[in-house]
């Protein structure tokens, strides 16, 4: 049914993480799936060595798992999907209609929301053109005149998907922190109250890490250079206002932190990639699905790539 995509219900994580409980979901609430997918990378290996990358740095990641990701979401049934950034590997032009083209029945069935990442901002010519937003934008489907357009909220029921955009560029992108910045947070910050009174879960979605668990991996090193720069500013909102869960990317494995929040802990969830070529099993590519209703996270599964 998946081909080389294994389902499990809970997602694998680093020794010694807590796993996510799956409590009886109360029967008023109806359930709301989001599936979540990251860090596509995606690239035409021919036009490499630019940008700073070479042709070895396309072959970490497979254009053919993230498809069948894909796939395997559909087959399951998720109400909307996530991108969380990241889906090309310098923000070439060519590589936006390959992400366009991968993602395009979610788009045209009204189920897509997508943030960019720092690697969509690579170049000042693609920020300059406004390059991510031209060709995917918030729900996929492009825009003719690139505005700024985060906060993106999607409402789905009893949950409702606030979509962030912590891409920032600069010189050295390899050193460059993500920042939501005040305009956003204090959007969020609004928006996080409003759904409160009217008795709705909320999801907060960017691309940057928040924390970083305890455990380590050889990447950690470079993604360090490159945090949520106001960070701070997201764990005081979760202290002080309900949020259902951050959904995030940006580090290649699959993680999950618990932050207090203002009435029971915050899951910070990251995915990983989607399209990693990888034998960790942490860092294999995959796919997650959460289960939501109006009292927060109720569920969560992991579609993973080779998973047997």
């Amino acid at each position: 049914m998946y081909g080389r995509v294994g389902r499990t219900t809970c997602l694998t994580e680093p020794k010694g993480a807590v796993s996510i409980p799956r409590p009886a979901a109360p029967k008023e609430h109806a359930i709301v799936r989001i599936g979540h997918i990251s860090d596509l990378h995606l690239a035409d290996r021919g036009r490499y060595p630019r940008n700073g990358f070479s042709a070895r740095d396309c072959d970490r990641h497979s254009a053919k798992l993230a498809k069948g990701l894909l796939d395997a979401l559909r087959e399951v049934g998720v109400d909307h999907l996530v991108v969380t950034g990241d889906l090309t590997l310098s923000a070439e032009t060519r590589e936006f209609e390959r992400a366009a083209d991968m993602l395009r029945w979610w788009a045209e069935a009204g189920k897509l929301t997508v943030v960019p990442g720092n690697h969509d901002v690579w170049t000042a010519d693609a920020v300059d053109t406004g390059r991510f937003l031209r060709a995917i934008g918030p729900d996929g489907k492009g825009m003719r005149r690139p505005v700024p357009t985060y906060p993106h909220v999607v409402p789905l029921g009893d949950v409702v998907l606030v979509a962030l955009d912590s891409a920032r560029f600069g010189e050295v992108p390899h050193q460059t922190a993500g920042r939501l910045g005040a305009d956003q947070l204090r959007s969020a910050r609004e928006l996080c109250r409003q759904h409160q009174k009217a008795g709705k879960a909320t999801v907060l979605a960017f691309h940057h890490h928040v924390v970083l668990p305890p455990e380590r991996v050889p990447s950690d090193a470079l993604v360090a250079r490159m945090p949520l720069a106001d960070a701070d500013q997201v764990i005081r909102l979760v202290a002080e206002l309900p949020v259902a869960a951050v959904l995030h990317g940006h580090r290649h494995c699959t993680f999950r932190v618990d932050v207090p929040g203002a009435t029971h802990p915050t899951p910070i969830l990251c995915t990983g990639s989607a399209s990693r070529v990888a034998d960790e099993p942490v860092r294999r590519a995959r796919a997650s699905i959460y289960d939501f209703d109006a009292g927060g996270l109720r569920g969560v599964e992991a579609l993973v790539s080779g998973a047997t």
